[in-house]
């Protein structure tokens, strides 16, 4: 299989051993489980220590059609479309070998230029995240799923070239290309990335997402009209 893309679904945990037996239903061939925390948008249940949700992250290698059907199976399967019930993106991927003849076409790449929505990826020292998250939704960022780096197990045949080190916290981010530059900026200004050893911060396009807020939203205008 022609790998084009990666399939990332973000589920309550328990659930993703569920999606993985669909997604080989529809042809995947492997996936990857990653254990994470959603983050709650609560006062409430912040200070009785419930703000932060227990997930896991199915990661599974596609073709772009295959991504296709992913979405269209696994979002109407696992009702992606309710409240918490899951969000499914794709990240495009092509693995370049770095010719000189190559670089030109990896520099001219339109991915970035036709998506309408980015994955924000941040790194930062363990127990860094909350005000990771903090400043993402001071800048309009419904919230973020995090990622404790010890024992992550993160394939290095589906990542870009990072080392991530133990005792290190990666914050996951969707959100439209409005607000991309916007939350990327402040992030990077509040937790001062641009110092060494602060952290770094990263976008990658997304070519396709299902089970977003602003999409529930836009469902429910349209059955409302």
């Amino acid at each position: 299989m022609t790998i084009d893309s990666l399939f990332f679904t973000i589920v309550n945990r328990g659930k993703a051993n569920a999606v993985l037996h669909k997604a080989q239903e529809c042809g995947a061939e492997s996936g990857t489980i990653l254990l994470g925390e959603g983050t709650v948008e609560s006062k409430f249940w912040e200070k009785i220590g419930l703000a932060e949700i227990h997930k896991e992250i199915l990661v599974v290698p596609a073709s772009d059609e295959l991504s296709d059907k992913l979405h269209d199976t696994i979002s109407e399967t696992f009702t992606f479309s309710k409240s918490n019930h899951g969000v499914a993106f794709t990240i495009p991927f092509k693995r370049w070998q770095l010719q000189a003849s190559e670089k030109e076409e990896i520099n001219n790449t339109s991915a970035n230029a036709n998506a309408s929505h980015f994955c924000i990826v941040t790194i930062v020292d363990k127990g860094r995240s909350k005000d990771c998250i903090k400043s993402a939704r001071a800048a309009g960022a419904k919230g973020g799923t995090l990622i404790h780096g010890r024992g992550a197990g993160i394939p290095t045949d589906f990542y870009y070239p990072l080392v991530i080190e133990p005792q290190k916290d990666i914050i996951i981010i969707i959100t439209s290309r409005e607000k991309v530059s916007a939350i990327k900026e402040r992030i990077f200004s509040d937790l001062e990335l641009g110092k060494a050893g602060n952290g770094i911060i990263f976008t990658l396009p997304i070519s396709r997402a299902s089970g977003l807020v602003e999409q529930r939203t836009e469902e429910n205008k349209g059955g409302t009209a």
